[in-house]
């Protein structure tokens, strides 16, 4: 059966299709921009924006929350998976694609310590690499088995670890054994190395943030990992399918998906970030909150089912601004760290400890522009050269040649 999909999704115009999956990721790509912009200032000056913040700002805030943040990047999560699915269906089988594939994720691997160390804290590189890795075990799994396991994998572990909580009155005590505020006053504490501007210093917090990570926020990072994988897997499944390759044929499925897990996970995930805005969720309601995680992985497959179906009807204009942007994925997330790290930090301008753009419309605007920005850099670069320059670099050392850059 998964040997006929395959078939089916590698027939047709495979230049429609691969523009479709490239607008579909530059429009994740947007909101991963915009919210990680935010995320380099609100880590450590939260307290200090919200108290400045307007009634307008707060409202843009709440705008951001319900409709980009955990819904961007579960988007991006699941196209990787669907990559994944397209890279298997073109010829490549057995040892040779299990060889290239640990090799093309094991330099993902260095290119996100990389990112993290010298860019940004809050890279994803790292766990995509080693997540990517652990597909090469599902690569000959039934269709069944893929959206199954994905399945319960985004949907089973925030609603048991806020059954947890809510029984706890709780939350799941993190491996660190600390509580919140001592976990606040942690990160707090780091603040002045990011405001100053000795740069090993920023790379030291770096390292030292992402590896307590986990140790510190162990209840999340249980429940974000085991959603990225269980998106993977779905993305898989898709591209087994040929969901994207035929959205005609598939139109009826993804009116479906667009229409309950859309409005669904907007509500639930509003729910969820309500924690984020300041309303009290203590004791049992906690839980509650904490299991309405789900929400955000099913905005984020309701936004694709949606989007896909306007792209290929009216939406086609989307292609044109955005398509290239999706080919250069990584040279854009890469490039946003870097505008914003030396944006907001001391080794650069230091806009983190003062400025107009420290608000939440000031922040958003910077991330709108930045992403703006690099549509139009992708748009020209495409124009002379076949990949990105993180893309060719990636490319060349996966295939240990290098491969032809200009047109």
């Amino acid at each position: 059966m998964a040997d006929k999909h395959q078939r089916q999704a590698l027939a047709g115009p495979a230049t429609e299709r691969l523009a479709l999956i490239d607008t579909l990721r530059a429009l994740a790509l947007f909101g991963v921009v915009v919210m990680n912009l935010m995320g380099m200032v609100m880590l450590f000056k939260a307290d200090q924006v919200l108290a400045a913040a307007t009634p307008f700002d707060m409202g843009v805030g709440a705008i951001d929350l319900f409709f980009l943040m955990g819904k961007a990047r579960s988007a991006f999560a699941f196209l990787f998976g669907v990559g994944f699915g397209m890279m298997l269906m073109r010829g490549r089988s057995g040892p040779e694609f299990a060889r290239f594939h640990l090799w093309r994720m094991t330099l993902l691997l260095a290119i996100g310590v990389l990112h993290m160390a010298f860019l940004f804290w809050g890279d994803i590189l790292i766990l995509y690499a080693l997540l990517g890795m652990a597909l090469l075990l599902f690569r000959n799994a039934s269709d069944a088995l893929l959206l199954r396991l994905g399945l319960t994998l985004v949907i089973l572990p925030p609603l048991v670890v806020g059954a947890v909580e809510a029984v706890m009155g709780a939350p799941v005590p993190n491996l660190a054994g600390l509580t919140a505020e001592q976990v606040f006053a942690q990160i707090e504490s780091t603040a002045p190395v990011y405001a100053g501007g000795d740069y090993v210093a920023f790379v030291r917090a770096n390292v030292a943030y992402y590896l307590s990570h986990v140790q510190i926020d162990t209840g999340y990072v249980a429940v974000y990992d085991l959603s990225v994988f269980g998106l993977f897997l779905i993305g898989f499944w898709t591209a087994r399918r040929g969901v994207l390759r035929d959205v005609e044929a598939h139109r009826p499925l993804l009116r479906r998906i667009a229409w309950v897990a859309l409005p669904g996970g907007l509500l639930l995930g509003g729910v969820y970030m309500s924690r984020m805005m300041g309303v009290p969720t203590e004791g049992a309601v906690g839980g509650l909150v904490t299991a309405a995680y789900v929400g955000l992985p099913l905005a984020a497959l309701g936004y694709i089912a949606a989007l896909s179906l306007w792209i290929t009807r009216g939406g086609r204009w989307l292609t044109t601004l955005f398509a290239p942007m999706g080919r250069m994925a990584l040279t854009g997330y890469l490039s946003a760290s870097a505008i914003g790290s030396f944006v907001w930090y001391g080794w650069g301008l230091g806009l983190m400890t003062g400025s107009p753009l420290r608000t939440p419309i000031g922040m958003n605007l910077f991330g709108i522009a930045v992403f703006a920005g690099l549509c139009v850099f992708s748009a020209l670069w495409l124009k002379h050269f076949r990949f990105g320059p993180a893309e060719w670099l990636w490319r060349s050392l996966a295939y240990r040649k290098l491969q032809p850059l200009r047109r």
